[in-house]
């Protein structure tokens, strides 16, 4: 659970959002607005509803869905049961919509991968080879495109941390990973306005945590 606490929390405090420009639609920006303000769980089903609606006028904006999806995902970790799967699969058709809007998209992948660990949280002990499997493998693919997104190497390490030591994973195991990410955020500047740009605050807290 708490994990799932952190997936939520300090997505919202590495949010950076706020400039404004007359490319999105006004509906979009409200979306935007709404997602950076969020901190609780009805918080971000309302930010995936606005995203949803947004996503009827911006239909070619891979990002309404991407956000939509990564609402989505966020309440998914705080479900149990058949909702995670429920909230799971409203998340990958949004994830499915943007990457035919825009194919071969890091941020895209590292949305995927999220969405199967969330759906680990059902029965970590029935699910979590399979779907730990099929996680890294999206998790590798938002790697090879773009070795330097600084969120696939924090997702790659947050897998890592949640595999049983006995099976190759851990805090120690992590760690290096949780470093390499936080190089990455050092450098890193999103594609454009309102493109991913979330994650540093998660990593350092992590590597705190593991200290």
């Amino acid at each position: 659970m708490f994990k799932s606490i952190l997936y939520l929390v300090f997505f919202v405090l590495s949010m950076n959002v706020f400039s404004q420009v007359n490319v999105y639609s006004s509906d979009f920006k409200k979306s935007i607005s709404l997602l950076d303000s969020a901190s609780y769980n009805n918080d971000f089903s309302k930010a995936a509803k606005s995203f949803e609606k947004s996503a009827l006028i911006d239909k070619k904006n891979w990002l309404c869905f991407y956000y939509a999806g990564i609402c989505n995902t966020l309440v998914a970790f705080q479900k149990k049961g058949k909702e995670v799967d429920s909230f799971c699969d409203k998340a990958e058709k949004f994830a499915n919509t943007a990457d035919s809007l825009d194919s071969n998209n890091s941020e895209i992948y590292v949305l995927k991968s999220m969405i199967v660990a969330a759906r680990i949280n059902v029965n970590a002990t029935q699910r979590g080879q399979k779907y730990g499997a099929i996680s890294a493998k999206f998790n590798l693919k938002a790697l090879e495109l773009n070795p330097n997104n600084p969120r696939a190497h924090l997702q790659k390490a947050r897998a890592i941390l949640n595999t049983p030591i006995a099976f190759g994973g851990g805090p120690k195991k992590a760690k290096p990973i949780f470093e390499v990410a936080l190089e990455k955020f050092k450098t890193f500047k999103p594609e454009g306005l309102y493109y991913p740009n979330w994650g540093k605050k998660e990593t350092l807290i992590e590597l705190k945590n593991i200290k």
